[in-house]
């Protein structure tokens, strides 16, 4: 079992020097939850490895003191196990959630530190995410973000959770028409060099 300790921010722009060492394209649910638990599957397709990969996981609450001034660093413990296409599929008719489809950009920046860039599909389409995951609570706090990452983004007010039980018009309140706006010429940017469809 992994802590899992992430920041997530709007994209200001695409830097110059856009390196992007993974891109999967990735559909997900929920199946459960209560209070402190979820079971999120996942079907994910590695296009740098060309593969298929369906993830089943469990994400709970620990013991946790949570620092008022980090309440955007989401602090839980996951389980993931593979499990196979049938079963996804067979999960996935008893999901309590929206399906989410996006596209995950994975970009190295300094540190030994990875961005997700998610781009959002369907009723979420217009959505540009950043998700940095950090190994431990010390280096999440003296995070210094790349200029190209826009304002922290509330952790639990668009999380994907959050985000799979909302309609179009819900997650378009959470965020400025500008930050859309900003996003469409991003994904714009994206759809020109190919990176995503």
């Amino acid at each position: 079992m992994k802590q899992e300790i992430e920041r997530k921010y709007a994209v200001n722009y695409l830097p110059k020097d856009l390196n992007i060492t993974n891109i999967e394209d990735i559909e997900q649910a929920f199946i459960y939850r209560d209070i402190n638990t979820v079971i999120r599957i996942r079907k994910i397709q590695n296009r740098k490895k060309n593969c298929l990969e369906c993830i089943y996981t469990l994400k709970t609450k620990g013991d946790i003191e949570y620092d008022k001034n980090f309440e955007n660093v989401a602090n839980v413990y996951e389980i993931e196990n593979s499990i196979q296409e049938n079963e996804y599929n067979e999960l996935i008719q008893n999901k309590i959630s929206n399906v989410i489809k996006k596209t995950r950009l994975v970009i190295p920046i300094e540190g030994n530190l990875n961005v997700e860039m998610d781009v959002y599909y369907g009723y979420l389409e217009g959505l540009l995410t950043a998700e940095v995951e950090f190994p431990n609570e010390e280096i999440a706090n003296h995070f210094k973000k790349p200029e190209w990452l826009g304002e922290e983004i509330g952790y639990k007010e668009l999380s994907n959770l959050s985000l799979s039980k909302m309609t179009k018009e819900e997650w378009q309140s959470k965020v400025t028409k500008e930050t859309i706006e900003n996003n469409r010429k991003i994904i714009q940017d994206l759809k020109k060099k190919q990176i995503i469809n």
